[in-house]
C-alpha cells in the first residue's frame, strides 16, 4: 500500500492549489476542507481545514480526541487564541465553538464522532403569570 504524502509547508504557501470543498454542517460558516484519510466505521478522519476572515462553528462535541496544528492564521475557542505553530489537542468528550478572525490554515485528526451541542431551552419559571386564555389550540406559535 503506498502512503500519502503532502507537503504541509507548501500547501501554507499555496492553499490554491488544493481542491477544497464545503465545510458547513454542524453550524460552520466560512470554512472549506480536503479530506486526506476517512474511515465511516470508525469515524476517524484527517483534514486540512480553510477558513475564511470571519469563519465560525457553533458548538459541538467530539466523542473521540480532536488535535490541529495551525499552519498559518488564527483560531480562536473558550480556551484562548492559537497562532500559526500551535498544536491543540482536545480529549475525547470535548465541547467547543470556533471562530477565526484573520482566516486560518488547519491540519486537523478526529477520532470518533461530531455532533451538534443540544441548546438549552429557556424554561418559564413565572407559569402561574401566563395568560392560557388568549390562545385558542388552532395556530401554532
Amino acid at each position: 500500500m503506498t502512503p500519502t504524502v503532502l507537503n504541509l509547508l507548501g500547501v501554507s504557501q499555496e492553499p490554491d492549489l488544493i481542491n477544497w470543498s464545503a465545510h458547513a454542517q454542524l453550524g460552520r460558516n466560512g470554512a472549506r476542507i480536503h479530506t486526506l484519510f476517512e474511515c465511516a466505521e470508525s469515524a476517524q478522519r484527517i483534514a486540512l481545514i480553510r477558513c475564511d476572515a470571519g469563519a465560525s462553528a457553533a458548538a459541538h462535541l467530539h466523542d473521540g480526541h480532536e488535535t490541529f496544528l495551525i499552519l498559518d492564521g488564527d483560531f480562536e475557542d473558550e480556551n484562548g487564541v492559537y497562532l500559526k505553530g500551535d498544536l491543540v489537542i482536545y480529549p475525547p468528550g470535548s465541547t467547543h465553538a470556533w471562530k477565526s478572525s484573520t482566516g486560518a490554515l488547519i491540519y486537523a485528526t478526529w477520532g470518533g464522532k461530531v455532533s451538534p451541542v443540544p441548546s438549552t431551552p429557556v424554561i418559564a419559571t413565572n407559569l402561574e403569570e401566563y395568560d392560557y386564555s388568549i390562545y385558542d389550540g388552532q395556530h401554532s406559535v
